[in-house]
């Protein structure tokens, strides 16, 4: 299957639409999202950090963060089986979400009008629930639950990389 035609699968869940463990399975695909995921939050955290080192060691971090408590969310709930699924699911949201971001990332690095704070709150906010919904299919859990999840799992990633880099650096 074709890379456009799976990500037609998978671009609803960005709506809160469909269920990630029904999506195509392709590691190829995956594989191009996570690549994606990796060079789109590199060049955020370097507009961010002004330190290309840094930012490659914090976005290293963040990845393999993110790779981990997925797996090991899915291994609790034993729905192990659908990782690649689950994974693909919240990069490819994160990617498209990104992609909203950087322009505002730039507006607001250009102008800080208040505005561009707005909208960055906004997307975030819509990241944080698309990730929620993708928790809550997933692991057939309550929507209390998946915000919680959700939670975590932004400190863990986010704030558990900038620790992690800061230990490390």
């Amino acid at each position: 299957m074709l890379p456009i035609e799976i990500l037609r699968q998978y671009l609803p869940l960005c709506g809160f639409k469909h269920n990630p463990l029904k999506l195509t399975r392709s590691m190829s695909f995956f594989k191009e999202n996570l690549l994606f995921y990796f060079i789109v939050e590199y060049f955020m955290q370097t507009n961010m950090t002004d330190d290309p080192f840094e930012s490659f060691t914090e976005v290293t971090i963040q990845t393999l963060l993110t790779l981990l408590f997925i797996g090991f969310i899915l291994r609790l709930n034993k729905t192990l089986y659908a990782y690649i699924q689950v994974t693909t699911s919240i990069l490819v949201c994160a990617n498209i979400i990104s992609i909203f971001v950087i322009p505002v990332l730039i507006w607001l690095t250009v102008t800080e009008d208040i505005l561009s704070y707005y909208c960055l709150a906004l997307l975030f906010i819509w990241e944080f629930t698309v990730i929620s919904y993708i928790f809550r299919k997933s692991l057939a859990i309550n929507t209390a639950a998946s915000l919680a999840l959700s939670v975590f799992y932004f400190t863990a990633t986010y704030l558990g990389a900038f620790a992690l880099g800061q230990i490390l650096i």
